[in-house]
């Protein structure tokens, strides 16, 4: 997204733009429908805290995850829209997207792993 704000492509921002703001509310759909999996399965489970994967995994979901997608939702859903300038929100924005990339990365991989290990 920066490198067509930059440099001429030949595609429309707020074209571009649009579908990126649809697609990432998909995305947002999507965590939102696995957590509330993920968390309807722990209650038929019982959880007891008793398995070590899952308390480290949990954490992570809650305390890293969540937050950078409730930040991610208002951007998409609410800055962005309501802002007179939008260029520079876009910009903010993708800073943003910069900013949390590698956390994200890492966090993510260290579920996954949590998941599919279960050390």
């Amino acid at each position: 997204m920066l490198y067509s704000m930059r440099r001429p492509t030949g595609c429309d921002q707020h074209v571009l733009r649009s579908f990126y703001r649809w697609m990432t509310n998909l995305e947002i759909l999507g965590f939102v429908l696995a957590l509330v999996m993920g968390l309807y399965m722990i209650h038929l489970l019982k959880y007891r805290f008793d398995i070590s994967w899952l308390n480290y995994k949990l954490p992570l979901v809650l305390g890293v995850l969540l937050p950078l997608e409730v930040l991610n939702f208002w951007f998409v859903n609410f800055y962005i829209p309501r802002s007179k300038d939008r260029m520079k929100a876009y910009e903010k924005y993708d800073l943003f997207n910069y900013v949390v990339a590698l956390p994200l990365i890492v966090v993510s991989l260290a579920v996954i792993y949590l998941a599919v290990v279960k050390p």
